[in-house]
C-alpha cells in the first residue's frame, strides 16, 4: 500500500512539475539576449512625426539606454563611432503603435501585437498574473509591448451581460470592497461594464476618486428596475467610453437616425469625453455573418487562443447560422457614426478588443487605423489615434507615440509612407521596443511565437483569476 501510495505521490508530484515548466517557458523569440544594445545611431530615416504630421528625409536618431537622446541630420557631429548602427534606407521611422483595449490570455499575444509595431497595450479585463507580467517586460527579461491593466472587469451580479470573468457586485459595500481590494492588489485602473446598478456606480466613483484609481468602460446602463441614462456616463470621469457600438446601443436605442445621432455626437464632444470605438470588433462579427463562418477561418485566426475559442463556441455557431442582412448595416452605421463623433470634436483613440470575439493581437489593431479612416478619419488622424492621444489619455505624453528627444525608443520602421496607405503598418520593416532592436527576421519569429498560445498556461491563469474573484 505505502508503495502505491507513494508512486501515486510521484505521479502527482511529477505532473505539477512538468506543468510549471510549461507554464514558465515562452518561446524563445520572446527572451532578450542577456545584455543585448539599448544604444543604437538610426541613420539614413525619414522621420515620421505624427503630432507634427511632418516627415523629414536625412535624419538620423541616436538612442541611449532605452530613449532618444538626440536628433538630428545623418552624419551630425559628436557621435561615438563605436556605437551599433542601424540604416533605415530612407525608409519612414515613425512611433510605436498603441492599442488601447486588448485581452491578454498569454504571453504569446504580446508577441503577435510586437510584431507588426505595437509597442504599448491597456488590457482591459485584468487577472493576477497580469502585473507580474507586466514587471518581466518592464525587466528587459521578455519582449512585448509595454502593458498597461485594469484590474478584473467590474459588473452588477445578476446583470444581463454578466461574465464568468467579471467581478460580480451587488450595492455599494461590495462595489467599494471590490475596487480596495484591486488596489490593494496593485491595479490603478478601473474597467466598468455596462449592468452596474446606480449604487454601485456611485461607490466606484467614490472609492476610485478617494484612492486616485482611474476609470473606463462600457456606458453605463444601470438596472431594468432602475435604468440609468446614457448622459450619466458622461460625467463619470471616464479616461476611454468603449465601443461604438455600446453607445449606439444605449444612446441612441440602435436608432440610426442621422440627425439624432448627430445631437448625440455633439453631446459627447461637449462633455468632453474620449472615446475608443473598437469598430473592428464588430466588423468581424458582420463578416463571420456574410461569409456563414468562413471569416473565422481566415490565416490570421491561427494565433486565435483555443480556449476562448471554445468559450465562444456557441457565439459563434450563433453567428455563424444568422441569416439576416442587419450586422452588415450596422457596422456601415458604427462607421458613420465614430466619423459623426469625429466631426464633432470627440477625441478618438484605437483599441481592438484583441484577443476575443475573434480579433486576433496584431493585425486587429492595424484593421482599426483603416477603419478609422473608412468612417472620416484622415490617415493622420487616424495614426495619432493610436499614438498622440492613447498617449495622452494614459498620461505618457512625452513618452510613448512620439519621436522626439526624451521619448522611449518605442519606434516602427516601415516602407513608403503610411500616410499614404495605412496598410503598410501590417508588415513593418524593423521594431525597437526600449530601445532593443528587432529586425525582420526576429519579426518572423514573434509572428510566428504569436500563433501557438498555450491552452495549459490559459486554464492555469483563468483558475487563479476565478479563486482571486470569488
Amino acid at each position: 500500500m505505502l508503495r502505491i501510495l507513494a508512486g501515486g505521490l510521484a505521479v502527482i508530484l511529477a505532473t505539477i512539475a512538468a506543468s510549471a515548466v510549461i507554464i514558465a517557458r515562452v518561446p524563445g523569440a520572446m527572451v532578450p539576449e542577456h545584455n543585448a544594445s539599448r544604444t543604437w545611431l538610426i541613420e539614413h530615416a525619414t522621420l515620421f512625426d505624427p503630432e507634427t504630421g511632418t516627415r523629414q528625409a536625412g535624419r538620423s536618431v541616436l538612442v541611449q539606454d532605452g530613449r532618444i537622446a538626440r536628433i538630428g541630420p545623418d552624419g551630425m557631429s559628436g557621435i561615438d563611432p563605436d556605437i551599433p548602427r542601424i540604416d533605415a534606407q530612407g525608409r519612414t521611422l515613425m512611433p510605436g503603435l498603441i492599442d488601447m483595449h486588448v485581452h491578454v490570455f498569454d504571453e504569446v499575444d504580446l508577441a503577435a501585437g510586437l510584431a507588426v509595431g505595437v509597442t504599448t497595450v491597456r488590457n482591459m479585463g485584468g487577472m493576477p498574473f497580469h502585473l507580474p507580467l507586466a514587471r518581466r517586460i518592464d525587466a528587459g527579461r521578455l519582449y512585448g509591448p509595454r502593458l498597461i491593466t485594469t484590474g478584473a472587469i467590474i459588473n452588477e451580479r445578476g446583470g444581463r451581460n454578466a461574465n464568468l470573468l467579471h467581478e460580480l457586485v451587488m450595492g455599494g459595500d461590495e462595489a467599494r470592497a471590490a475596487v480596495r481590494r484591486q488596489h490593494a492588489a496593485g491595479f490603478r485602473h478601473l474597467k466598468l461594464y455596462s449592468n452596474l446598478s446606480r449604487e454601485s456606480f456611485a461607490a466606484i466613483r467614490e472609492e476610485a476618486a478617494a484612492l486616485g484609481m482611474t476609470m473606463s468602460g462600457h456606458p453605463v446602463e444601470g438596472t431594468e428596475d432602475d435604468p440609468l441614462p446614457f448622459t450619466d456616463t458622461l460625467p463619470a470621469g471616464f479616461d476611454t467610453i468603449e465601443h461604438t457600438e455600446s453607445i449606439v446601443w444605449h444612446g441612441l436605442s440602435d436608432n440610426t437616425d442621422p440627425d439624432g445621432a448627430r445631437a448625440l455626437a455633439q453631446t459627447i464632444a461637449a462633455a468632453g469625453a474620449t472615446v475608443d470605438p473598437t469598430l473592428v470588433v464588430h466588423e468581424n462579427l458582420a463578416r463571420i455573418v456574410e461569409t456563414r463562418g468562413g471569416h473565422l477561418l481566415r490565416p490570421e485566426m491561427e494565433g486565435y487562443n483555443p480556449v476562448v475559442a471554445g468559450f465562444e463556441r456557441d457565439t459563434f455557431d450563433f453567428w455563424s447560422r444568422y441569416v439576416h442582412e442587419d450586422r452588415t448595416q450596422m457596422q456601415a452605421f458604427y462607421e458613420a457614426f465614430t466619423g459623426m463623433m469625429h466631426e464633432a470634436g470627440v477625441r478618438l483613440t484605437v483599441g481592438s478588443d484583441s484577443g476575443i470575439m475573434a480579433s486576433p493581437h496584431g493585425v486587429s489593431t492595424v484593421r482599426e487605423i483603416e477603419l478609422l479612416v473608412r468612417a472620416g478619419l484622415t490617415p493622420l488622424e487616424a495614426i495619432r489615434s493610436a499614438t498622440v492621444h492613447p498617449a495622452d489619455v494614459l498620461g505618457l505624453e512625452g513618452k510613448v507615440g512620439c519621436v522626439a528627444v526624451g521619448c522611449f525608443a518605442d519606434l516602427v520602421l516601415v516602407d513608403g509612407d503610411p500616410l499614404t496607405s495605412p496598410s503598410i503598418l501590417y508588415t513593418p520593416r524593423g521594431v525597437m521596443r526600449d530601445g532593443r532592436w528587432l529586425d525582420r527576421d526576429a519579426l518572423d519569429a514573434l509572428e510566428e511565437a504569436g500563433r501557438r498560445p498555450s491552452e495549459l498556461r490559459t486554464w492555469w491563469r483563468l483558475g487563479r483569476h476565478l479563486l482571486a474573484i470569488g
